[in-house]
Parts: structure tokens; C-alpha cells; sequence
């Protein structure tokens, strides 16, 4: 896979693809809690593009674990640096892993089903050069890194949880959670 957006559908195919998936691909609750007891290897995400109108629910691993190419080219357009002319990049599946995980805890906690906000995913060198207090290195501009919040979900639960799922990269802030598969064990 590309690291420049090479094989990304454009704007209009990823609608139509959206539209169509989301219809029969709804993941209900007992979906997300089977996957985490008794093992089954099917992923899902439930994400919604803050600030945007773009939300996304996809399987993007099948029940025998392996990856669902159209479900991490949704996910990754969702990722996309919207803020800097929709750049976007193939994420690391190992994030989504993370982030699913994280979901499906955060569900069983709450009994209610658990919508991951996107606060920031992938973003350009050029972009993350111009947020302050950005990392100069940051796992963001590698797509290994998103800030999120979980709908009904205090910020400090969710910090919890990624820990205990063990997230290489951990942050907490007041309006969102900062997690990433970087180099583990980085906590601020």
C-alpha cells in the first residue's frame, strides 16, 4: 500500500460505497460483545469525523481475523487530514485493532453502544508543524495515532481502558484521549 493516498477512491466513490455498506452493515451489540468473549476474530468501527457530517460504521477484520481491504480504505478516508486538503494515507490496521478494542470495552462498560468521535487521525508534516505543542514526531503524520472521544464516556475511563488494552501511546486532555500504536509505554 501506497503511503500518498495512491489507490484512495475519491470523494464521491467513497460516498456511494458508505451508503451502500452502511445498510447492511450495521454491527449491533451483541456482535461487538460476542467478538470480545468468545474470541471471534470480526472487527468493527463505529467513527464520526468531529466537526463533520462524516460517520462511518465497517467491518474491517472478517470472523476468521484477516483484514477487509474495503473496510480499511473507508476507515483510513475517514482518518484523512480533512483540514489540509482531504490528504490522507493507508493507516496503520494496528490503530483500528486498538480502537475497536477500546470501543468494545467501553460498550460492555456502559451497556449502550459506544461511537468513537475522531477528533484528529492522520495529518500532514505540514499541518502538524503548525499545532502547537505537536510533537515533532508525531505518530499522527506516521497514521499510527488518534485522538478520540467515546460518546457517554468521561475521558479518564477511556484513557483507562486504552491503557489496560495496552496502547503504546497515551495521552490525556481535557477534551479528548490521545492513543497510538507508536513505540510503547509513552504516557502523558
Amino acid at each position: 500500500m501506497s503511503r500518498k493516498g495512491e489507490g484512495m477512491p475519491g470523494r464521491r466513490q467513497m460516498m456511494a460505497g458508505m451508503a451502500a455498506f452502511a445498510l447492511t452493515a450495521l454491527p449491533a451489540r451483541s456482535a461487538l460483545i460476542q467478538s470480545r468473549f468468545e474470541g471471534i476474530g470480526q472487527r468493527f468501527l463505529w467513527v464520526k469525523q468531529a466537526g463533520r457530517w462524516e460517520e462511518l460504521q465497517t467491518a474491517f477484520r472478517d470472523a476468521e481475523g484477516r483484514l477487509i481491504e474495503d473496510g480499511l480504505r473507508y476507515l483510513s478516508w475517514i482518518f484523512r487530514d480533512w483540514k489540509d486538503h482531504d490528504t490522507g494515507i493507508w493507516m496503520d490496521y494496528r490503530l483500528f485493532d486498538l480502537l475497536a478494542a477500546i470501543q468494545t470495552e467501553a460498550t460492555i462498560e456502559a451497556d449502550f453502544p459506544v461511537r468513537i468521535t475522531l477528533t484528529s487521525g492522520y495529518r500532514t508534516a505540514r499541518r502538524n508543524r503548525r499545532i502547537e505543542g505537536a510533537a515533532f514526531n508525531s505518530q499522527h503524520i506516521r497514521g499510527r495515532a488518534a485522538d478520540i472521544s467515546l460518546t457517554g464516556i468521561p475521558h479518564a475511563m477511556t484513557a483507562r481502558i486504552a491503557d489496560r488494552l495496552g496502547a503504546h501511546g497515551l495521552g490525556r486532555y481535557a477534551h479528548f484521549t490521545h492513543v497510538d500504536v507508536g513505540d510503547p509505554g509513552r504516557r502523558w
